[in-house]
């Protein structure tokens, strides 16, 4: 995700980013795509969190990789560095702004996030 994502912020320098910009998230991606990457404020173990997010589809994701012929979504957490990338691969054809705000309230509803892969919802092809 490097090179794509803004320069990695403090969670205080990220808020006053957000602020003087009046958005919500920072989106590096034009819509709709099948790949997006973004940075929002979230919380990994009770912490608040920057994070360093690529939504993908999950037709998207088994081009680039060797997946089954009916793969999992999943939610990919690597903390390196006090560095939080997430990677999330939706059953979806597009990824559009009500999708991206759906994935961040996701999310933050998650309690219980930890590092590592979480493969979750047997996928039914999108047709």
């Amino acid at each position: 995700m490097s090179g794509i994502i803004k320069d990695l912020l403090s969670i205080d320098d990220f808020r006053l980013e957000l602020s003087i910009q009046n958005k919500a998230y920072l989106l590096f991606t034009d819509l709709p795509a099948e790949k997006v990457f973004l940075q929002f404020e979230g919380k990994l173990e009770n912490i608040p969190v920057v994070w360093n997010a690529c939504i993908r589809t999950v037709e998207e994701y088994s081009r680039e990789h060797p997946v089954s012929d009916d793969p999992n979504q999943f939610i990919d957490i690597k903390v390196e560095n006090e560095i939080y990338n997430l990677e999330i691969a939706l059953n979806i054809k597009q990824i559009n702004q009500a999708v991206i705000e759906g994935t961040i309230i996701m999310i933050r509803k998650y309690k219980n996030l930890r590092p590592g892969c979480h493969e979750y919802c047997v996928r039914s092809r999108v047709n």
